[in-house]
């Protein structure tokens, strides 16, 4: 039996400059880190040869292309394992329409949990490409590559999607006094609002042309901005959510709509910084930055919104217990 763990991830800058029809082009970047709430894979061989899966659903089926579960489904054929298992996924927050990359998180922690069941252990570099390869191509969803990379490598990170096709990983450098000063001043709240991420994306790739400026500006501001997290400069990250949350609501007309740009109205009403929502927009979880004084402050501008605590952590995707031939380690 294989357990893995796989982080979330809160996306600062450059969402949307991963899409593959852009930074082909221009060149793409995005600077995210992992936060301490997983997706968590448990595979465990059955005595029959039946395959059980246990997710929002739950399927028996008696081969691989019986499987309506698509991620489930390609990383089984890709890694070669066509009967005899029993995959069961957990994850600490809503997993669809949530804008923390969840759906990735998912795809990565399962490769790694199918691999390490057959005995290989790949790298995070291979398991990001493989979830990229299952996701883009093999189910031809209109994503991009940010979040697979984020899940496999973990922690504060900058991507750049380079226009040969080759991605770039860049760790950003944070003292304890930046990383503590960021942690008090960075707030997720929930919405309660569901969207399909392929739904809104589906727009932005086809207005890929018309929406370059806005990108390209997207683009540099995720490549620049390492600097002020080394820094601690948690106003002027704030100040560059905003620019950023203005460039993306011109992206496509799903990002946002008049109920959420009137919660971030509140916000910045109450003392935030900036924010914006993360993942494609529509739904999902807002993050602001606001002075930590200021908490109580924001929490009653948001009534309604459910606050999610969270810490930064600096793992991606990794293997937490292994049982073979009766003898179990935890890592």
């Amino acid at each position: 039996m294989i357990i893995t763990q796989t982080p979330l991830r809160v996306s600062f800058f450059g969402g949307g400059t991963d899409l593959p029809g852009f930074f082909l082009r221009h060149g793409g970047a995005v600077l995210s880190t992992t936060i301490d709430k997983y997706v968590y894979i448990i595979v465990k061989a059955r005595y029959d040869e039946r395959i059980v899966l246990n997710y929002s659903e739950r399927e028996i089926v008696q081969g691989v292309d019986e499987i309506r579960h698509g991620i489930i489904r390609e990383c089984m054929k890709l890694v070669g394992i066509e009967k005899g298992i029993e995959i069961t996924s957990i994850a600490d927050v809503p997993s669809r329409g949530s804008g923390l990359g969840s759906s990735s998180s998912f795809t990565v922690g399962l490769l790694n949990a199918l691999y390490a069941y057959r005995g290989d252990y790949r790298s995070p570099r291979d398991l990001a490409e493989t979830a990229c390869r299952v996701e883009i191509e093999l189910l031809g969803e209109p994503i991009g590559k940010q979040d697979q990379y984020a899940a496999a490598f973990g922690g504060f990170q900058t991507y750049e999607f380079r226009a040969d096709g080759a991605v770039t990983v860049t760790p950003v450098a944070m003292d304890a006094t930046a990383r503590r000063a960021l942690q008090g001043s960075c707030f997720l709240f929930y919405t309660g609002q569901m969207r399909k991420a392929s739904s809104v994306l589906e727009e932005q790739k086809a207005r890929i042309e018309q929406t370059s400026e806005s990108l390209c500006r997207m683009r540099d501001i995720a490549a620049g901005s390492g600097r002020l997290f080394s820094a601690g400069d948690v106003v002027e990250i704030g100040r560059l959510l905003n620019e950023s949350w203005k460039e993306k609501k011109g992206l496509s007309r799903g990002v946002s709509s008049s109920s959420l740009d009137a919660w971030h109205e509140k916000a910045i009403a109450a003392g935030a910084w900036g924010g914006k929502l993360l993942g494609a927009g529509g739904g999902g979880f807002f993050l602001f930055v606001a002075p930590p004084e200021k908490r109580q402050e924001l929490t009653r501008s948001l009534d309604g919104l459910r606050e999610l605590e969270f810490a930064f952590c600096t793992t991606g995707s990794r293997i937490v217990f292994h049982i073979d031939d009766g003898v179990g380690r935890i890592f």
